[in-house]
């Protein structure tokens, strides 16, 4: 790589013109071989780093040193270029480096202060039942995994941390709807929004860069979720602690129904105010992640706008209003 050629981050990169060459350091998030039908070999990559992440195309003409590994990082110098609405970079050098790969990898924010709150969210839930297991399914070495699970591969929170991040913000919003609507029962929805993911736990590997564990690919965090759960009531049963039986329904319910749908993965649609409740919370907080992420990358062709986005099947807008910038453009 060239010494002289200025190393740019991956906001930095996708706010970068077509054509324009480009360079940096940044942990391979994914990797994915292709073979194009006259028989050439190509890597999608995605890249990312504390700013964000970025695309990469390698193709056989590439100066590779090292191999290309999930969780790797890498030295790339490329030209940017848009394929589908989104900038890549097609990379013309790159090198492994043997550098820490944390150095790179986007953590959520205030993890000290999320794991307090989670613990108070978890004291906030009164009903006996749900509370005996809260704490058995939360022990304490399933915390330290919860703690470090990411939320998703690719789409809302997909970093470490970014599971206890995003089941807070849904125990946040289910708080606040439970004052809303006096009928739902609070502690339900709460125990709802802090145990809906629980499968992703073993859904994941627990390495640099979230990857699926073959468990994962074959039955998916719902499923296991509700296994987990139904795991943890028996053995509160099998030491002669009653669990009622409507209640284990209800909780399995909540956790099989939170995507909604069976299009977005869910076997069955939710059944009753609270399952209702916390698909809702669940699917506001990663759509509001999605579009903070967007405010953030800002990168696209038309001003105030971002690039079509294939994935979504929308632009996203990105001007902010304020008042009191307004006036001082007068």
């Amino acid at each position: 790589m060239e010494s002289n050629k200025k190393l740019m981050n991956a906001q930095e990169m996708r706010a970068s013109n077509a054509g324009q060459q480009v360079s940096g350091k940044f942990l391979i998030l994914d990797k994915v071989y292709r073979k194009t039908k006259d028989g050439k070999d190509m890597h999608n990559l995605k890249l990312g780093d504390s700013s964000g992440e970025i695309d990469a195309v390698v193709w056989e003409n590439c100066r590779l040193t090292g191999t290309l590994a999930s969780g790797a990082v890498i030295g790339i110098l490329g030209d940017m270029g848009n394929f589908a609405g989104k900038n890549q970079i097609t990379a013309k050098i790159i090198k492994v480096l043997d550098e820490d790969p944390l150095i790179y990898q986007k953590q959520a924010e205030n993890l000290d202060e999320l794991k307090l709150h989670f613990a108070d969210l978890v004291k906030e839930i009164n009903d006996p039942y749900l509370k005996a297991l809260t704490n058995e399914i939360f022990d304490p070495a399933t915390r330290e995994i919860f703690f470090r699970a990411p939320a998703a591969k690719r789409i809302h929170h997909n970093y470490p941390g970014g599971l206890l991040e995003h089941s807070c913000q849904v125990a946040d919003l289910a708080i606040k709807m439970a004052g809303s609507y006096a009928y739902l029962n609070k502690d339900l929805l709460l125990f709802g929004a802090l145990v809906h993911d629980i499968g992703k736990i073993l859904e994941y590997k627990n390495g640099v860069t979230p990857q699926y564990t073959t468990e994962g690919k074959l039955l998916g965090h719902i499923v296991i979720g509700s296994e987990m759960v139904g795991q943890k009531i028996a053995l509160l049963r099998a030491v002669g602690k009653d669990f009622p039986e409507h209640l284990e329904w209800m909780i399995k319910h909540m956790i099989l129904s939170h995507h909604g749908s069976m299009e977005f993965g869910s076997p069955v649609i939710p059944l009753f105010p609270e399952a209702f409740v916390l698909h809702e919370a669940d699917n506001l907080d990663a759509k509001m992640f999605i579009f903070k992420s967007k405010l953030q990358e800002n990168s696209g062709e038309e001003e105030y706008f971002t690039n079509y986005d294939n994935f979504f099947a929308q632009q996203f807008f990105t001007y902010r209003y304020s008042a009191q910038e307004e006036s001082g453009n007068q």
